[in-house]
């Protein structure tokens, strides 16, 4: 044992064990290695896959969001405009609130 520590007095086989077994310990920590790196690449790729079809879904939603509210925004500019007619102002007073003009005696001036 004590030559196999030394080096010396070593016969073809013992050497080649010895490389063999320092070899394997080499080899196993490289696949060891490799093994915890292809590992933490996978985990990182189904991590952004993952944040890939949340982004998907949330600007799905916000496009949405954003053609609730243009639709919105068109209905209450078509109201707007029909309240700036005050000929449409005149003609509602009349209908829908049963407002008359006023009289002569119901004026007076304010200065």
């Amino acid at each position: 044992m004590d030559s196999l520590k030394s080096g010396k007095n070593l016969d073809f086989h013992e050497k080649l064990l010895v490389g063999l077994d320092f070899g394997f310990r080499n080899w196993l920590f490289l696949s060891a290695a490799l093994g915890v790196t292809a590992a933490i690449m996978a985990i990182a790729y189904v991590w952004l896959y993952d944040l890939q079809v949340q982004n998907g879904y949330r600007l799905a939603k916000l496009y949405h969001e954003q053609e609730q509210l243009l639709a919105t925004q068109r209905k209450l500019r078509l109201e707007w405009c029909r309240f700036e007619d005050p000929y449409k102002l005149e003609e509602m007073g009349r209908n829908q609130f049963g407002l008359q003009p006023p009289r002569a005696d119901q004026k007076f001036m304010m200065r």
